[in-house]
C-alpha cells in the first residue's frame, strides 16, 4: 500500500541538530474528509493543544488532505499521511490495519494515538479514543448490523490498545461495564470547548425570529429530537409559543414532521454558530444518552443557559448553569423553557454560573492528559499545563 504524503511533510530537521523527540502517529481515518463530525472537532482541538506543548512530534493518518485541516494544524505535523475514506466499518478496520504498519515503518512512530474508537493493534502501542457507547446503552435505536459491528470491532480494538481514552468519567464507565477486559486501561482525557469566539462577531441570519431556543448537533437517534418538539407543542397550546431552531444535520428528517415548530438551518460555518449560539436565549439539549456534551460547554463558554435532560454525562460535563430536567418530562421541560426564555434575572443566574463551569475545561490540560498517558507507555513525562487541572 502506498502512502500519500502531503507536501508539508515530512520537516526537514538539520544535521547538526537532530530532533530527538519520539514521534506519535496519530490514527484519524475513521472519520470522512471535509466533514467537521464531533470526533474530528475532538481531534483537532487535542492535536493543537498537543503540537503547542511540544513534547513529541506527530505524523497524521488520515482522510483529510493538508489543504482541508486547519493550517495551524498542517503546518506543524511531520508528515500528513492522506488516504480515501472507506465507509463501510468491516473494510474500514482492515484497511487501517494495513495502513497503520507501513505508517509505523515509514514514520519510525513510537505510539499510535487513535482519535477513534475503532483502531487495530498496531506495531507499536497504542491509544483508543472512547467517545460514548451509543449501541450498547440505547441498542434498541441502532440497527442489528450496526450493534454487532460495533461489539466486535471496538472489543477487538480495547483488547489490543495499550489504553483507552475516555472523554468523560461516564463513558470511562460504560467502558469498564460493558468490556470488563479493559478496565484497568481506561484512562480520562476530556474534551472542551472548540469553536472560536469571533470578534466582531457576524450578524444573525436576519430571518431568525427573537427570542429563540437552539437545538445544536447532527440528529442521531440518542438526541431524543421528539421530547423537544412535544415541549414546544406544548407551549404552543398553552399560548406562549417560542420560536426553535436547529443547526447540524438531520438524515432521518426528525424535524420535517413539524415544520412549524422548530426550523432548520441545517450546517452552518463557525462564524454564524457563534452568533446563533451567542444569541439564543437558551441552548436545548434533550438527548436520552451522550458521552460527553460538547454544545452544552459551548453554549456556556459564550453565557447562553442550558435547559438540559438529567443524564449522567450532562450531569458531570455540565452541573451548573444549567436547568436540568428529567428525561421524558415533557411538562418540566415546556416549563423550563418558558422560564428562561422569559426569567431575565434566571438567565443571568444561569450564564454566570454557566461561563464558570465552562472555565473547567480546555484543550491545554486534556493535552497534558494525554501526554501523561503516551508518557506512561513509552516515557518522556509530560510537562503540566500552563493552566493546571481544577481540582
Amino acid at each position: 500500500m502506498k502512502l500519500s504524503l502531503a507536501e508539508n511533510g515530512p520537516a526537514v530537521i538539520s544535521p547538526s541538530k537532530p530532533d530527538t523527540r519520539r514521534l506519535i502517529l496519530i490514527n484519524h481515518l475513521v472519520e470522512p474528509a471535509g466533514r467537521i463530525t464531533g470526533i474530528t472537532r475532538y481531534a483537532f482541538g487535542l492535536i493543537e493543544a498537543l503540537l503547542d506543548r511540544g513534547t513529541y512530534r506527530y505524523a497524521l493518518a488520515s482522510a483529510f488532505t493538508a489543504e482541508q485541516l486547519p493550517a495551524s494544524i498542517a503546518s506543524r505535523l511531520e508528515r500528513i499521511l492522506t488516504f480515501p475514506h472507506v465507509e463501510a466499518t468491516p473494510l474500514n478496520y482492515i484497511r487501517q490495519r494495513a495502513i497503520l504498519r507501513e505508517a509505523v515503518a515509514t514514520t519510525g512512530a513510537s505510539l499510535v494515538y487513535a482519535m477513534n474508537p475503532m483502531c487495530p493493534p498496531a506495531p507499536v502501542p497504542t491509544i483508543v479514543t472512547a467517545h460514548d457507547l451509543y449501541m450498547k446503552t440505547l441498542p434498541h435505536m441502532y440497527e442489528r448490523r450496526h450493534r454487532l459491528w460495533w461489539s466486535l470491532f471496538f472489543g477487538l480494538a480495547t483488547r489490543g490498545a495499550a489504553a483507552v481514552a475516555c472523554v468523560s468519567r461516564n463513558t470511562e464507565n460504560d467502558v469498564r461495564r460493558f468490556h470488563p477486559s479493559a478496565a484497568n486501561k481506561t484512562r480520562l482525557v476530556p474534551g472542551a470547548g472548540v469553536m472560536a469566539h469571533f470578534n466582531p462577531q457576524v450578524p444573525l441570519p436576519p430571518n431568525l425570529q427573537q427570542p429563540y431556543v437552539l437545538l445544536l448537533g447532527n440528529l442521531s437517534p440518542n438526541k431524543n429530537a421528539g421530547m423537544l418538539l412535544d415541549a414546544l407543542r406544548q407551549l404552543r397550546q398553552r399560548g406562549t409559543p417560542v420560536a426553535a431552531y436547529h443547526v447540524g444535520r438531520d438524515p432521518d428528517q426528525i424535524l420535517a414532521k413539524a415544520p412549524d415548530l422548530i426550523t432548520p438551518l441545517g450546517a452552518v460555518g463557525d462564524a454564524e454558530l457563534d452568533a446563533i449560539l451567542t444569541g439564543a436565549r437558551a441552548l436545548v439539549s434533550c438527548s436520552s444518552y451522550e458521552g460527553f456534551g460538547l454544545p452544552l460547554i459551548e453554549a456556556q463558554d459564550r453565557g447562553t443557559p442550558v435547559v438540559a435532560t438529567s443524564i449522567p454525562a450532562f450531569r458531570e460535563v455540565a452541573p451548573d448553569g444549567t436547568l436540568f430536567v428529567d428525561l421524558d418530562d415533557v411538562s418540566g421541560l415546556a416549563n423550563a423553557i418558558d422560564a428562561v426564555v422569559t426569567d431575565q434575572a434566571l438567565r443571568s443566574r444561569l450564564s454566570a454560573a454557566g461561563r464558570q463551569n465552562a472555565a473547567r475545561f480546555s484543550w491545554p490540560r486534556s493535552a497534558e492528559a494525554a501526554e501523561t498517558v503516551m508518557a506512561e507507555l513509552i516515557g518522556t513525562a509530560a510537562r503540566p499545563a500552563a493552566d493546571a487541572i481544577q481540582k
